[in-house]
């Protein structure tokens, strides 16, 4: 009995709901206050329709979303009773103005047609709080793409005195303050040349990345950190103050010690260097080498004023005498080696000037020249078809244009690096000899060489080391270096290809000629904050030159020669030491030590 009578009450309530119901009903929806925005677009939106019942959450539900669509400053929906049981549903409107103009103030760095064209309205559109929301970050983002950074918009909406004109306030985040701290010897106005960021200046992430690197760049710092603080000086404005912190290294150095040189055996060594003289930035460096294959000592005596004028032209200037041996025995062996009272060496002595002024931040530009004598010694010790002689003077002027876009060029992950170097040059040789004793490089010679390379390096799946100058980084880097020459040249002026710094695997100066190709590529893997394991390949040859000199036979038509192996590289106080191991196409091995990445 009791389950009866709870159906029946369960039925009745039904039923009095449907009647509830169909007694609510919307008779009508009428929408006032729109221009621009259709009817059928404002009643697409609701949820509430004529001729259904009427649900009062479904109204809030409805003023929301005519709110979501951006186009209205005000909205209100509201069900009034019209018959019977029936209701007249209003909605009143309020639309956003038809845009005439924008208005645009407090940009600097970016132009007002840049803006016109992130922005996701247009004139004649009817604004819209959901393309106001978007534009805003397209502006963020016309600012991201120039590095530069944008502290906010203070306003964009319509002018209360003319509807139609969309006010946009653009807050660009400042530069504060600049300032160093740690540099003890080095002078502020140096480290003001190294910094291009000024206070005032709109911030840009890549431009103070440069700064920091350019200051890491110099080897005067055992470490560079950078650092940032936001501040609100007043309403409106965002300031970022920037500071460079840095702990200063020994820059000046006296060495005397055992030299490895591939190309002339164990000498012993006498140096003495500043590389930041008296804080200026200035360096000196005197080199005094006496190699155990005798020929008598090297003497080289350098100046480079990285501050030359204004503009921060970088001069330097050198004089020296110094010894070249060929074919001779490296400190690791070679595949013909040649007793030393019986190997020849040149002397070049001679002095050269150059400069190189940077255009922009990435291109520069040089010029140099240099003149010299050469003359070559102990040849009568040594058999004919060992040596080549061409003594004399020779001169010769170098125009270069490079672009470097390198994150750094100590220990680079990131970026490329192309150059082209033009070279007119002239020799007056007196005297041949030996193995290419050929009587037509005698007397007055002109000749031009062209070289042009170019580098690239990549960091897959590493974040860019920006302002962390200092952090390991996995690294693959390539190279393409080709140089030819017009003219009757010396044979020392020549391209030479082997050895550490060219074509790994082969004896230093293995090949020589007018034309020269090298494709190098490297695979280098941090072990350690300061040693990486490096894998490379080289491929590449010199050819069109003179003959064979001893066991070196030549080709004068285009050869190309592989090299490959692995390599160890250490970073030490008195910079980058690598070793390499390579392999050529014969199946023989050269081990190879250098100072510095070979590329």
């Amino acid at each position: 009995m009791i389950r009866r009578i709870c159906i029946f009450a369960a039925l009745c309530t039904v039923a009095a709901v449907a009647y509830g119901q169909q007694a609510s009903i919307v008779k009508d929806v009428l929408i006032r206050g729109n221009v621009r925005v259709s009817k059928e677009a404002i009643l697409a939106a609701m949820r509430t329709k004529a001729g259904k019942p009427l649900v009062q959450d479904d109204l809030g539900r409805d003023k929301k979303s005519l709110e979501d669509l951006g186009f209205f400053s005000a909205v209100d929906v509201e069900a009034t009773p019209s018959d019977l049981n029936a209701y007249q549903v209003t909605v009143d409107l309020q639309e956003w103005p038809v845009i005439k103009e924008f208005k645009i103030t407090g940009n600097t760095v970016v132009t007002r047609e840049e803006i016109l064209k992130a922005l996701t309205m247009k004139v004649g559109d009817v604004f819209n709080l959901n393309a106001r929301h978007s534009s805003v970050d397209a502006i963020a983002a016309a600012y991201d793409k120039k590095h530069y950074a944008l502290a906010g918009i203070d306003d964009f909406a319509p002018l209360t005195d003319s509807p139609g004109t969309i006010n946009i306030v653009i807050v660009e985040l400042k530069v504060g303050t600049v300032s160093t701290q740690g540099n003890v010897r080095t002078k502020d106005w140096v480290m003001r040349r190294l910094i291009k960021t000024r206070a005032g200046d709109v911030y840009n992430e890549d431009k103070w990345a440069k700064d920091v690197t350019r200051i890491h760049n110099t080897n005067w710092f055992d470490s560079v950190q950078a650092k940032r603080e936001d501040i609100s000086p007043e309403p409106g404005k965002v300031n970022r103050n920037l500071i460079a912190e840095v702990k200063e290294a020994k820059t000046g150095q006296f060495n005397v010690g055992v030299q490895m040189d591939p190309d002339t055996s164990l000498a012993g060594l006498i140096r003495l260097s500043e590389n930041n003289l008296y804080g200026t930035g200035k360096s000196v460096a005197l080199n005094l080498t006496q190699a155990i294959s005798g020929g008598g000592p090297s003497v080289d005596l350098s100046y480079t004023n990285p501050f030359y004028d204004a503009k921060d032209t970088v001069f330097q200037t050198s004089i020296y005498s110094h010894l070249v041996y060929r074919f001779g025995t490296s400190f690791f062996g070679t595949s013909s080696p040649i007793n030393s009272s019986t190997q020849y060496y040149e002397r070049h002595s001679g002095l050269s000037l150059g400069w190189q002024r940077p255009i922009t931040d990435q291109v520069s530009l040089g010029f140099s020249g240099r003149v010299e004598n050469v003359t070559t010694a102990n040849t009568g010790a040594t058999p004919l078809n060992s040596f080549v002689q061409q003594d004399g003077d020779m001169g010769m002027l170098s125009f270069s244009a490079t672009r470097d876009r390198r994150d750094t060029i100590i220990d680079t992950s990131r970026g490329d690096f192309s150059r082209v170097i033009f070279e007119p040059g002239y020799s007056d040789i007196t005297r041949v000899g030996g193995a290419t004793a050929n009587n037509d490089i005698l007397g007055s010679n002109f000749f031009t060489r062209t070289t042009m390379e170019y580098r690239k390096y990549w960091s897959p799946g590493q974040k860019p080391r920006d302002l962390d100058v200092e952090a390991a980084r996995r690294v693959i880097a390539v190279r393409a270096k080709y140089g030819f020459i017009n003219g009757k040249v010396p044979y020392f002026d020549q391209f030479f290809a082997g050895g550490p710094d060219s074509l790994r695997g082969y004896d230093p100066d293995r090949f020589w000629g007018k034309d020269s190709i090298l494709l190098s590529a490297e695979y280098r893997h941090p072990i350690q904050k300061s040693f990486d394991l490096i894998f490379f390949v080289d491929y590449g040859g010199a050819w069109g030159g003179y003959g064979t000199v001893n066991d070196y036979t030549q080709s004068r038509t285009f050869q190309m020669h592989l090299g490959y192996g692995p390599g160890l590289s250490f970073k030490t106080p008195f910079g980058q030491i690598c070793v390499d191991l390579g392999f050529n196409e014969n199946g023989k091995t050269q081990p190879d030590f250098r100072i510095g990445n070979s590329f």
